[in-house]
């Protein structure tokens, strides 16, 4: 009965949560082909801006691999009404918090300050996406960070494995281009390179400012129209490749310093406008998540074959691919692959059962009531879904988690995966 009571509770916590979310949001698209998202929330005295830029590492080519997450580095090197560290010193003073990242498929810049200072926080992202000064000698000063950030990232085994599994399972499309780039390149890329790369992706058109908190809303469009609503319309790039047909699984090694042997498998699943995308979150969090879950239980509890496993899924706006991890003794990987492969060949078969399935849906609703707490994440979800162009999945998500039935498990298992489409990477230890 209590059990029923607390699961009541949050229900209707998530369900009161998430129609808030949307309550007074404002959606706009200024002529200049921006998208703007606008939401007044004065239950806490702070706000949150961001701005998000459709490029990322499948932009890029083989002479540009890094240059999305270089250039996101050097837009905080000064624009022309901020120059130096300026806007960095005018966020510090004002208690906020600054930052940015770099994906396969955005650049995000955002600003979290108190109410005060969100006007100057617009201002101060407009200018810097749209007037960055790019100085030679920071140019040249960051080669060096990023190049250090590239070696960290070539030292750490499981970013390595995402790589060599990502290069492994994608073939046509440019989601196996990696985020943190070619040190080469880095390295040797000119200013001018720099420039008209950062010219031709970051335009209005491919751009998305969303502002949640407590602002005044005709202040807040005001700002935006004479700042990022003045940039004048570009034409938007070419769409890369995000689309990988289903095909047989291949399986990559590689022996490295390692004192364990790290294993990503997967297969390719559903692109963002499908309606299977919930069912795949629905799927893999059930096959992988937490100590629950069906891989956990066997085969780190049962059969004590893993130091740690878990399964997810990757939604992207092209084909996306299921996650399953495993960390181990090198003597175990055949038991290992057994095991496993066993394991989703019958959850395949069979699927979940009901309370695996209520349960999985409890779980992720309360993920969703607890990430939405925030002005930053509100904002960074109608900012990521509208650049996307797919808001409607933000909007309508929780009512399709509720919709997923076991059946739908199974035909999702059926449809996408097969013992011959299991892609792996495994980096084994020297």
């Amino acid at each position: 009965m209590k059990k029923i009571l607390i699961s009541s509770v949050l229900l209707f916590l998530i369900t009161s949560v998430y129609a808030d979310v949307y309550k007074g949001a404002e959606f706009m698209k200024f002529s200049n082909g921006l998208n703007a998202v606008i939401k007044k929330d004065a239950s806490v005295p702070v706000v949150s801006v961001n701005i998000w830029v459709r490029v990322g590492s499948v932009n890029e080519n083989e002479q540009q691999a890094g240059l999305s997450h270089f250039i996101e580095h050097l837009l905080f090197k000064g624009s022309k009404n901020y120059p130096g560290d300026l806007m960095t010193r005018n966020v510090e003073k004002m208690g906020g918090i600054i930052n940015a990242a770099t994906s396969k498929e955005y650049t995000c810049f955002y600003i979290d300050i108190q109410k005060e200072g969100y006007v100057e926080a617009i201002k101060m992202l407009a200018d810097t996406v749209l007037n960055p000064l790019f100085p030679a000698d920071e140019i040249t000063q960051e080669r060096k960070v990023v190049i250090e950030e590239i070696q960290r990232h070539l030292d750490n085994p499981q970013s390595q494995l995402f790589e060599y599994f990502m290069q492994t399972v994608y073939k046509e499309s440019a989601y196996k281009n990696s985020i943190i780039g070619n040190e080469n390149v880095i390295a040797n890329i000119s200013r001018d390179n720099i420039i008209s790369y950062f010219k031709t992706h970051y335009i209005p058109s491919n751009m998305v400012v969303s502002v949640v908190g407590d602002i005044d809303v005709e202040e807040t469009k005001k700002t935006i129209e004479e700042t990022l609503g003045k940039a004048v319309k570009e034409k938007v790039p070419a769409e890369p490749v995000l689309t990988e047909s289903l095909k047989k699984g291949e399986t990559f090694t590689i022996k490295d310093k390692t004192a364990h042997t790290y294993l990503l498998a997967g297969f390719l699943g559903p692109d963002m406008s499908s309606d299977d995308i919930y069912t795949a979150d629905i799927a893999l969090n059930i096959l992988g998540s937490g100590k629950s879950s069906r891989l956990y239980r066997t085969l780190k509890e049962e059969k004590k074959l893993v130091f740690a496993v878990s399964s997810s899924y990757m939604t992207l706006k092209g084909t996306g691919s299921a996650f399953i991890s495993a960390v181990f003794e090198q003597n175990k990987y055949d038991e290992v692959m057994a095991a496993l492969t066993a394991e989703i060949n019958r959850y395949a078969n069979d699927g979940p059962t009901q309370e695996e399935l209520d349960k999985i849906k409890m779980n992720i609703k309360a993920d969703w009531l607890f990430g939405l707490q925030t002005f930053n994440e509100q904002a960074g979800q109608f900012g990521y879904w509208q650049l996307q162009g797919h808001l409607p999945a933000f909007k309508n998500y929780l009512k399709n988690i509720d919709k997923v039935t076991v059946q739908d498990i199974k035909n999702f298992m059926k449809k996408y995966y097969s013992q011959d489409r299991l892609s792996k990477a495994v980096i084994f230890p020297k």
